[in-house]
């Protein structure tokens, strides 16, 4: 039995809570990719400043993923697969190309440009670290017709859920603490990578959870931002190193971190913003098209040709909030012109 999703929904029936949290984590994955310095251990506060936005805009990429779930797990109640693959095409494969090749042909590249080259480039990220995300994305695509039989089988997707977080997210780290080997090819594999994450965006978005519950996830999700902080500034200390432990996104920090906040968005009282939801739903729209050029415009123009220091804490705390709406702009512009919105859907 299909249960009832939870979250106020606009007249057209989109539900705000999904905008709101597409509009947010697009603004940190800016927030992220202008902290770069975090990746380089220094002594000193501004180092300190770095971990502290790493470690609170962390949800992003795993929102992501848990909105897709929640989005499409049950696509078969508006339309075949063969529809399903075909609107994904349309949406993210073909703009995903597009822009590869424009940035391969824009950007400066070590060897000659070449279809092998570009080829290389595209499957190993070179061209755009940050593309990385749509490979797993086209994974979870692959396996949603498979997966989407499972809808209510809630029991079952449970089962998948907490069987990979064990295996997958607590596991190998407790191991690795302790100073012991774990043998990753012990996974739930039908379930394992984003795919947890999807499966649990799905089963928040149509779960009823008690005000108790959602207590203790609140709770969890305070301990994982807080653990993940403060483990990584010790032993990175002690070390004189970055100490990378919970610089994943699927270790159970992250994890705690990414359910609490899908769970508050929901059940966060939205209904004072219902009669902007045709506009939430517009600056959502431009998510997509923002990432796709935000990462090589950040590094090739603000911190290239402008010369902004990666390490002002301004570039770092004041820039993305900026940039984000200047992009916001810039693509609601495009989205508009006929031939150009393709690249942009």
């Amino acid at each position: 039995m299909k249960k009832q999703v939870v979250g106020e929904t606009s007249p057209s029936g989109r539900i705000v809570y999904f905008d709101l949290l597409n509009i947010c984590a697009c603004l940190c994955v800016i927030f992220l990719h202008a902290n770069s310095m975090v990746h380089t251990f220094a002594y000193g506060k501004n180092w300190v400043l770095a971990l502290a936005i790493e470690c609170v805009f962390y949800w992003a990429v795993p929102i992501f993923f848990m909105l897709t779930g929640a989005t499409l797990m049950r696509y078969r109640d508006r339309y075949d697969t063969r529809t399903f693959f075909h609107r994904r095409l349309l949406k993210t494969a073909i703009p995903f190309i597009i822009w590869n090749l424009i940035w391969y042909l824009v950007l400066p590249q070590e060897n000659a440009l070449s279809v092998r080259g570009f080829v290389s480039g595209v499957m190993s990220n070179q061209i755009v670290s940050v593309y990385w995300f749509f490979f797993p994305l086209f994974g979870i695509y692959l396996s949603l017709p498979a997966l989407s039989w499972l809808v209510d089988k809630r029991e079952t997707l449970w089962y998948l859920v907490g069987g990979t977080f064990i295996l997958q997210s607590v596991m190998p780290k407790v191991f690795d603490l302790l100073g012991m080997s774990w043998n990753g090819e012990l996974i739930v594999r039908v379930a394992s990578g984003h795919i947890m994450f999807v499966l649990l965006g799905y089963l928040l978005s149509t779960e009823n959870i008690s005000k108790s519950r959602r207590r203790v996830i609140y709770a969890l999700g305070v301990f994982g931002l807080v653990f993940r902080f403060i483990w990584t500034f010790v032993v990175s200390e002690q070390a004189g190193s970055l100490d990378r432990t919970f610089f994943d996104y699927l270790g159970f920090p992250s994890v705690f971190y990414a359910i609490a906040i899908f769970v508050w968005f929901k059940y966060r009282d939205f209904s004072s913003l219902k009669k902007y939801a045709s506009l939430l739903s517009k600056v959502s729209a431009c998510s997509f098209g923002i990432y796709l050029v935000h990462r090589p415009i950040m590094q090739q123009f603000l911190f290239g040709f402008l010369g902004i220091s990666t390490t002002s804490v301004l570039a770092r705390t004041i820039m993305p909030p900026l940039y984000y709406l200047t992009l916001l702009f810039i693509i609601y512009i495009i989205k508009r012109v006929p031939f150009l919105r393709r690249i942009v859907p």
